[in-house]
């Protein structure tokens, strides 16, 4: 927190240095501030955090907030709003729109291009669980800029992964592989204890129960040699029972597929990326929650 809180001063730093004449009109509109939560200061800093990612990493980056989704999901809300404002960059219309709708307490992260490859739903989940503690606190700008930050940080990864596929591993990789097998390893050793513990008492408990009943069964014996008493005393009979294999009968019944989401692979960089389909027939991927 104090890392974010730090890079965070550095960059309100950056932006007072820039001339204060910034041209609102020659930047095509990407703050859509519907439900009022922000300043127009702070809209402007936002359209400069934009800037840079489309110079940088050629990735659109949009803001969405309103009380009023048009009776869709915030993410297909968002896939719509992406196709129906022409956003994205190049033939694949590469970006990033966020959707945060008020009404339901939602917000969706939603990637299109060569977004979805970049922000695997391992990432989305990184970006989407530092967001949603500043707005829980209503702190909207500090997870506006909390989305750029990450969105900066993992385009940087991306782009060192590129470079070399086959041996790069990003940090988050590391640390993601490194709590797996942390866990499973504690909770591995702490289960060995109670098992022991269970099968012991199980044990105890079947051979109290055996003993029991042996000694039970014991008092009643009496010597008895004659081997008459090993008889029944009418004999016994066997009987023949037959089963008769008529014939056999196979049904094959087609398992359902739900064809709207799908999965995207992103090879050995951060897992798949789940997508559906929105206007236009586009594919988008992303992800997001309650908050």
């Amino acid at each position: 927190m104090k890392k974010r809180i730090f890079c965070f001063v550095t960059f309100l730093c950056m932006l007072l240095s820039f001339v204060p004449a910034f041209a609102d009109e020659t930047m095509e509109q990407r703050v859509f501030d519907y439900a009022d939560l922000i300043s127009a200061t702070e809209e402007q800093e936002m359209n400069l955090w934009i800037e840079e990612m489309r110079e940088s990493w050629g990735l659109d980056l949009a803001y969405v907030t309103t009380y009023d989704t048009e009776g869709k999901s915030a993410r297909n809300y968002g896939a719509d709003f992406y196709v129906e404002h022409e956003l994205g960059l190049g033939e694949t219309y590469d970006g990033v729109i966020f959707v945060l709708d008020m009404t339901n307490r939602e917000g969706q992260i939603v990637t299109c291009g060569k977004a979805i490859d970049i922000y695997t739903d391992d990432y989305i989940a990184l970006m989407w669980n530092n967001m949603k503690e500043y707005l829980s606190d209503g702190e909207y700008y500090g997870a506006f800029f909390s989305l750029f930050m990450d969105m900066n940080d993992i385009a940087e990864e991306y782009a060192a992964y590129q470079e070399n596929p086959d041996s790069y591993v990003s940090p988050y990789q590391q640390e993601s592989s490194a709590y797996l097998s942390q866990n499973l390893a504690l909770q591995k050793n702490s289960r060995v204890p109670m098992f022991v513990g269970v099968a012991a008492v199980f044990s105890l408990v079947i051979a109290g129960i055996s003993v029991a009943s042996m000694r039970k069964s014991c008092k009643n014996i009496r010597p008895f040699t004659d081997g008459r008493a090993y008889l029944k005393e009418n004999g016994f009979h066997l009987q023949v029972n037959q089963d008769t294999f008529a014939n056999t009968h196979t049904t094959m019944m087609p398992v359902p597929r739900n064809d709207d989401n799908h999965h995207h692979s992103g090879g050995s960089w951060g897992g798949p990326s789940t997508t559906f389909h929105g206007g236009g027939g586009r594919s988008f991927g992303g992800g997001g929650g309650k908050f």
